[in-house]
């Protein structure tokens, strides 16, 4: 059984305004020690500026690196391979189809995930502007589809993450997570936990603005 987790709720703008801060931190510390190595070999009477130099574009070039990586996270479709119903591989990117997508990563065994499933369903029939992808997390195809004909879901799209690298590539490390995606496959909002009826409402609208 595992413990209740609280939902966070990670917005574009707010997740952009973290992540200037921490570049902006980390810039200051180069600087800082980039300055340190500067007075240290000044002290001990050796060649202060190039390793000066050194440690403060080998800071710039980490940083830099990791701008690159969080953004390709943050607002690139994952490219992870999944693999449908009928064991074909397939990618997210596949079912983009102008329209905009909720995606829900999800568990039989998280009890959070079997609450919301019955709303999404719900959801998935009223908002046919949008499409609904249901990605379950590192179980077998025989389980999925038990579980599937147990509850009673009439799912449109039901993909498979048996690695675990499309969790891991959007930083999923709670179940169940929901990702928004507008229809240019932007992510535009993740949230963590089980959804209700306004965090759905409130990604519909920021991936249908």
């Amino acid at each position: 059984m595992t413990a209740p987790v609280k939902s966070v709720i990670i917005s574009k703008k707010a997740t952009y305004k973290n992540f200037m801060t921490l570049i902006v931190f980390l810039l200051i510390v180069f600087i800082l020690a980039a300055s340190l190595v500067y007075i240290v070999h000044r002290q001990q009477q050796k060649p202060a500026l190039p390793p000066a130099l050194y440690t403060l574009v080998l800071g710039m070039a980490l940083t830099g690196g990791l701008i690159v990586f969080v953004v390709q996270q943050g607002s690139q479709l994952p490219d992870a391979t999944l693999t449908n119903l009928a064991q074909q591989e397939t990618e997210l990117a596949d079912y983009l189809d102008g329209r905009p997508l909720v995606v829900n990563l999800w568990a039989s065994w998280c009890p959070p995930c079997v609450r919301e499933m019955p709303m999404l369903e719900n959801a998935q029939q009223r908002h046919q502007d949008v499409r609904f992808i249901f990605i379950n997390q590192r179980e077998h195809l025989d389980l999925v589809q038990q579980f599937l004909q147990q509850h009673e879901l009439n799912l449109e799209t039901v993909l498979l993450d048996s690695s675990g690298d499309f969790s891991a590539m959007v930083g999923a490390h709670v179940m169940p997570t929901t990702l928004f995606f507008s229809a240019d496959g932007t992510l535009q909002k993740r949230y963590f936990g089980e959804v209700d009826d306004a965090v759905l409402s409130d990604g519909l609208h920021r991936i249908r603005d």
